[in-house]
């Protein structure tokens, strides 16, 4: 007799307990994706050899840019980092590999989308270059740019050495240069064997 008196009351109570449980289930949630999305070390409990290359990154410094950026999915009406969910559920069932060329590439087109853009574009004042082409020959942007983020090489640029584009391009060079092979990709004539 006494609970049906207070059913109504008993009610809008357990509303608001469930309310408040879910407002803190919620909070603690925010502040894992939000800690997962700014701490590296969330990453580098399974990849510890990538944080330092990353930190001294030329490309892509660590106060500019967080793992998920560049490795996740990502969708425009949810925050990249929320990614982090599928990322450790994926740990148990895993579907595919974050680093994938194909989705680091698309990933990349989302803050660098002017590449595909450029007609020729101009590097170092000595060689020509478009973007587009590459892709359309089904490159993705780690092909070439493989260290832009993890400097796995040494030296201060992300872009690929000359042997880098003879692995896909070395028909192109055997033998002596004829009929002006060299302006295909040099936007000026240098002397034979010297390079910048």
């Amino acid at each position: 007799m006494l609970f049906s008196k207070y059913k109504k009351q008993f009610r809008i109570l357990l509303g608001v307990v469930f309310i408040v449980i879910l407002i803190g289930l919620g909070s603690v949630a925010a502040y894992f994706v939000r800690y997962s999305a700014t701490n590296e070390q969330v990453c580098a409990q399974c990849h510890p050899e990538h944080i330092e290359m990353w930190r001294n990154s030329n490309g892509h410094p660590a106060e500019m840019t967080r793992c998920f950026e560049c490795h996740s999915r990502g969708l425009k009406i949810v925050p990249k980092n929320l990614n982090i969910f599928k990322h450790l559920r994926d740990q148990f069932i895993p579907p595919e590999y974050y680093a994938d060329d194909e989705l680091t590439s698309h990933r990349c087109l989302e803050c660098h989308e002017d590449v595909l853009d450029l007609g020729y574009e101009i590097k170092k004042e000595v060689i020509k270059f478009t973007h587009r082409y590459h892709f359309e020959e089904g490159l993705d942007c780690v092909d070439c740019h493989r260290t832009a983020a993890h400097e796995y090489m040494t030296g201060s640029s992300n872009r690929p050495t000359v042997l880098e584009c003879l692995e896909c391009h070395r028909k192109e060079f055997e033998g002596p240069p004829k009929n002006q092979k060299c302006l295909n990709c040099h936007k000026v004539m240098l002397a034979p064997g010297k390079t910048r």
